[in-house]
């Protein structure tokens, strides 16, 4: 699958609509981790996992009238753009490794989230699975989250995060359980 698709295929099982890069960036990255394999290459940015690809498949999309992007001025004059499914979009029977069914499913579930949580998920999975070494030793995913995003990363958003780990199924491999 490539970038455009991905993108076109996630604007439209989030109905058609998608406000924000990093929320588009997230949602991309969890579903890959949840099963889409959608084979692209996340690096640590910002605001955590971030695909170029992914960000070069928006343009692709959009030039191919797939998708529109409307750009809003936001908080502090940081503008976000809104996705919405164009005229040449629609929605697909699969998205990547998932059926369509699936992937709305989860998409559901991390619409129930803030943007800042579900940052934190994300980049706790890219901190546990990708870039697991620091130094000397294995690094705790959540504790190095905590101190690159410590204006963010309260008690309470962490523990939303780890719930949402928790609900999509991503829990394993070394991120705790939680309180």
């Amino acid at each position: 699958m490539n970038p455009e698709d991905i993108v076109a295929g996630l604007v439209a099982l989030n109905g058609g609509e998608l406000v924000g890069r990093t929320r588009l960036q997230k949602q991309t990255y969890l579903l890959d981790r949840c099963g889409a394999d959608f084979g692209l290459r996340f690096t640590y940015h910002h605001y955590g996992p971030y695909s170029f690809e992914l960000a070069g498949g928006c343009a692709e999309a959009e030039a191919e009238k797939r998708i529109e992007t409307e750009e809003r001025p936001g908080r502090h004059g940081v503008p976000y753009a809104i996705f919405r499914s164009g005229e040449e979009g629609s929605e697909p029977d699969r998205l990547g490794g998932l059926s369509a069914a699936r992937a709305r499913s989860l998409l559901g579930e991390m619409r129930g989230v803030s943007d800042i949580v579900l940052e934190l998920a994300a980049t706790i999975v890219f901190l546990r699975d990708e870039w697991p070494y620091y130094g000397k030793g294995k690094t705790d995913a959540v504790e190095e989250t905590k101190a690159r995003k410590s204006l963010k990363a309260t008690e309470r958003r962490i523990d939303e995060a780890l719930d949402l780990l928790r609900t999509l199924g991503l829990e394993e491999a070394g991120v705790p359980a939680g309180p």
